[in-house]
C-alpha cells in the first residue's frame, strides 16, 4: 500500500507552519505515514531558493516544495491545481489543505480505496450550499448544472450541516480540506480540472464569489467521469469546533483529520508562527473538547512552532 499527500499553499510564514504541523504529525503516526510523499505546491510565483532556506527543518522529512511559475495562473487556483498536475504515484493520491492535519491512522480508508474495483473518490460532504441564497440552492444547482452540460445529473445528497429542509439537496459537492482518490479516481478526474475551474471562473463571474469554485470544479469532474463517490463522516474532516458533535462525530477522540479553519478561537494564521500567539494557544484553557483535543495533539509534536528564518519574497 502506498499513498501520498498533495498540499496547496502560498509562500508565507502561515502556510510553511501548517505544512510543519501536518508533517509532524505524520511523522508521529510512524511507518507508512512518515514515509508518505509531501508533495508542497507553492503559488504566487514563489522563489524556490527563498522556500527552501525558509524551510531547512523540512530536510528531514518526505517533504517535495513544487514552485508554480506564476504563468500557470493566479495565486488564487495555481496552488490547487498544481496538484492535479502529475500522475498518481501511489496506490492513494490525498489532496488536504494547508490547515489540517491527521491526528489518527486512516487504515481503514486506505484499505477501502486501494481495494476498490472501481474509480473511486472519498470525502466528506461541504458543510452549505456554496450559492448565497442557500433557500434557492437546488434551482441554482440545477442551473449550474444545466449551463455545465449535465443536466440529468441528480440532486440527492445532503450537506453534513445544513439540512434539506433549508437548503435542498445537490450532488456530490466535497468540502476540499481531506479528498482521497484512489489511482483509477485520480487519473480520470485530474485533466478535467483546470478546464472545468477556468469555465466556472467566468461563468460565476459577477454573480457568485468564486471562492467555493474549485470545489464546484470537483463537482463537475465526478459527475463527467462517473467515479464512485464514498462519503465519509465527519472524523475525517473535522473542524476545530463542536458543531460536528451534533452532526454525526461521535467524540473528539473519534477525529482523525482536523480541519482548523476556524478563527474564532484562536488565529490559525499565527499561533504556529509568532511566538505571543503560540503561548497563548499553548497556555490556552480551551472550552471545546475538540479545540482541547487540538491542543494537546498540537503540543506533543517536539518542534512544531515554525521559526525558521524568513528570507522568502513575496510574488518574486
Amino acid at each position: 500500500m502506498t499513498f501520498e499527500f498533495r498540499i496547496p499553499i502560498l509562500p508565507r510564514p502561515s502556510f510553511f507552519s501548517n505544512v510543519r504541523l501536518a508533517t509532524l504529525s505524520l511523522a508521529k503516526l510512524g511507518n507508512g505515514y512518515a514515509a508518505a510523499p509531501i508533495r508542497v505546491s507553492v503559488g504566487d510565483g514563489a522563489n524556490r531558493d527563498s522556500v527552501i532556506a525558509a524551510n531547512t527543518w523540512s530536510q528531514a522529512y518526505p517533504v517535495e516544495w513544487r514552485i508554480i511559475s506564476r504563468a500557470v495562473g493566479d495565486a488564487q487556483f495555481s496552488s490547487g491545481l498544481d496538484r492535479y498536475a502529475n500522475p498518481a504515484s501511489s496506490d492513494v493520491i490525498i489532496l488536504i489543505d494547508a490547515d489540517a492535519c491527521l491526528m489518527r491512522p486512516i487504515d481503514e480508508l486506505l484499505e477501502k480505496l486501494k481495494g476498490a474495483t472501481r474509480p473511486t473518490v472519498a470525502a466528506m460532504q461541504a458543510h452549505f450550499p456554496p450559492f448565497l441564497d442557500w433557500s434557492t440552492s437546488e434551482a441554482q444547482w440545477r442551473a449550474l448544472l444545466v449551463e455545465s452540460g449535465f443536466s440529468d445529473a441528480r440532486l440527492e445528497r445532503r450537506y453534513s450541516i445544513s439540512p434539506p429542509e433549508e437548503s435542498g439537496r445537490c450532488p456530490p459537492y466535497f468540502n476540499y480540506g481531506f479528498v482521497a482518490f484512489n489511482a483509477a479516481a485520480f487519473e480520470s478526474i485530474r485533466p478535467l480540472m483546470a478546464d472545468h475551474t477556468q469555465k466556472l471562473i467566468a461563468q460565476l463571474a459577477g454573480t457568485q464569489p468564486v471562492f467555493f469554485t474549485a470545489q464546484l470544479a470537483l463537482t463537475l469532474a465526478i459527475i463527467e467521469t462517473g467515479v464512485d463517490v464514498m462519503e465519509l463522516r465527519p472524523e475525517y474532516n473535522c473542524p476545530n469546533s463542536d458543531e460536528m458533535l451534533a452532526h454525526g462525530l461521535g467524540e473528539a477522540a473519534d477525529i482523525r483529520v482536523l480541519h482548523y479553519l476556524r478563527n474564532n478561537v484562536f488565529d490559525r494564521h499565527t499561533f504556529l508562527c509568532e511566538r505571543n500567539a503560540f503561548e497563548a494557544f499553548r497556555k490556552a484553557d480551551f472550552a471545546s473538547p475538540v479545540v482541547q483535543a487540538f491542543q494537546s495533539h498540537v503540543l506533543d509534536l517536539p518542534g512544531v512552532f515554525f521559526d525558521e528564518p524568513l528570507p522568502y519574497e513575496q510574488g518574486v
